[in-house]
């Protein structure tokens, strides 16, 4: 019997690529004949019953944008009995058949948990981290040129009066961000943990500091280190001006790469024609330059 109902969400951090991601899946419901239902505000849009059907109307214009058009949220009612309980009655009420999952580790628990409890999900990894089981998460490559675009900026500035600059990088507790950044901008100054040795930092920062370098660049991992207590101090110890920077949410926002438009398309579709060959509580991801199926449990990079 052919399924009539799927729903997909969005949730944790949005990534960019989750629009094409929920537009591949709608473009396959589409060629199947498939209901294809937005569950609003992520798991909690499962607990209070906010589901939409999706259409070419609310896709319109969207489907390229960063974001997600079906809003995302980290959800702490979720993991209670008593709302999961809801989220159950409420799939069950809309006749969902099968939940696609789009998100990131935690979102990668919760597809899990549903499925535990009978759920036919499919997880697909939209987190700017890259920190699953895939060779990149949906996401990933679009945060990577967005941070290198504003070091870029930053860095043509700074350069003018031979500043440094100390500059915190997303990437949760994955390095993969603040690697390859550090490596397209060219720079081995990193702060990656709390327990760096700052006296070697200072030491590599000075060994840079000779005429012949470009003004040093510090990329810090997220809570590894207060940018701005690290600028001062560097300052005090090397003897140049350094200048801290947050890039905040302008590492994850704005057009997706090409490279994720096609992979959150590519990788919406898939999740539908898995559904529809049976292959139901899996992830499905970029392995090398092919997307393939892993079992849930074995997606966790940490």
């Amino acid at each position: 019997m052919t399924m009539k109902n799927i729903a997909i969400l969005t949730s944790g951090g949005d990534s960019p690529g989750m629009n094409s991601t929920i537009f591949g899946a709608f473009i396959a419901c589409q060629n199947n004949n498939i209901r294809l239902f937005g569950v609003l505000n992520g798991y909690d849009g499962l607990i209070d019953n906010k589901f939409i059907e999706i259409d070419y109307q609310l896709l319109s214009g969207r489907i390229n944008r960063g974001g997600s058009i079906l809003k995302s949220g980290r959800s702490k009612r979720f993991l209670k009995s008593n709302y999961f309980k809801m989220a159950l009655s409420n799939l069950k009420e809309n006749k969902i058949e099968a939940l696609i999952i789009v998100g990131g580790d935690g979102s990668l628990k919760g597809a899990m948990k549903l499925r535990d409890n009978g759920v036919k999900v499919i997880s697909l990894p939209g987190t700017i981290d890259n920190d699953l089981l895939f060779t990149y998460t949906i996401g990933f490559d679009t945060a990577t040129n967005n941070i290198v675009n504003a070091i870029d900026n930053i860095t043509d500035s700074l350069s003018s009066f031979g500043y440094g600059a100390v500059i915190k990088i997303m990437g949760n507790q994955c390095t993969d961000l603040i690697d390859t950044v550090a490596d397209a901008i060219h720079t081995d100054l990193l702060v990656k943990s709390k327990n760096f040795d700052l006296n070697m930092l200072v030491k590599a920062v000075k060994s840079k500091n000779d005429g012949n370098h470009l003004p040093p660049i510090v990329l810090v991992l997220e809570d590894s280190a207060d940018v701005e207590e690290l600028s001062a101090l560097l300052q005090e110890k090397c003897k140049i001006q350094f200048r801290p920077h947050i890039l905040g949410y302008i590492q994850r926002g704005g057009t997706p790469s090409a490279f994720d438009r096609r992979y959150g398309f590519t990788a919406g579709k898939a999740s539908i024609e898995s559904i529809l060959h049976k292959k139901y509580n899996c992830a499905i991801g970029l392995v090398g330059d092919k997307l393939s199926a892993k079992e849930l449990e074995n997606c966790f990079k940490y």
